[in-house]
């Protein structure tokens, strides 16, 4: 199992591709939500704010609604597989909204895609507090829930400022930052994908 397998490590791997994937997932949404009001505020001429303010509620609300019953499922599974696969569609879908925001024209069209993220988000939590949890290194907990969030913040300190003055240049360049975001955050599958390899050898 997972557990044996980080516990056998002088680096704990499991706890490092899941701090990698955390950083392409939500390192960067927190980064990019700041921005979004401003983005959405030039691509939907009215009531911007109204609706961003609408959105979002969405996306909390399908959290809200999809987090138990997801739970309920993730601990159901009988193997860590199950939870790793159901954390990367997780991520995926935290991801690809990003890459359809450049065509939002239309408040349902922002609507739906925060559905869309809201559902990946809590795929991404239920089953990333899991697998973490269940592999922290006995005795270092708190040194490695310190490490990932020093990792977490310096990523952002990055992420911050380069999303920040690329998107200032010009729209052109607001629409590839957020295309880029959904390009990274898809791609936090990585991660995850060699954490069940690990699994695998199990």
């Amino acid at each position: 199992m997972l557990t044996k397998i980080s516990q056998t490590k002088k680096i704990n791997k499991i706890v490092m591709f899941l701090t990698l994937s955390d950083i392409f997932t939500w390192g960067l949404y927190l980064i990019v939500n700041s921005l979004v009001g401003i983005y959405l505020s030039k691509k939907i001429d009215h009531d911007a704010t109204a609706i961003i303010g609408i959105g979002v509620s969405i996306y909390y609300a399908t959290r809200a609604l999809s987090q138990i019953p997801i739970a309920y499922l993730t601990d159901k599974t009988k193997s860590d597989r199950d939870d790793i696969f159901i954390l990367t569609l997780g991520n995926f879908l935290m991801g690809a909204p990003f890459l359809f925001y450049p065509f939002i024209s239309e408040p349902f069209m922002y609507y739906f895609l925060q559905i869309i993220m809201g559902l990946g988000a809590s795929m991404n939590l239920v089953n990333w507090r899991k697998i973490f949890a269940k592999n922290l290194d006995k005795g270092k907990e708190g040194l490695e829930y310190g490490i990932y969030d020093t990792v977490m913040s310096v990523a952002m300190i990055v992420f911050s400022l380069t999303a920040g003055l690329v998107a200032n240049i010009n729209d052109r360049y607001f629409d590839i930052v957020m295309i880029t975001v959904g390009l990274l955050t898809i791609s936090s599958g990585i991660w995850t994908t060699l954490i069940y390899f690990i699994d695998r050898k199990s």
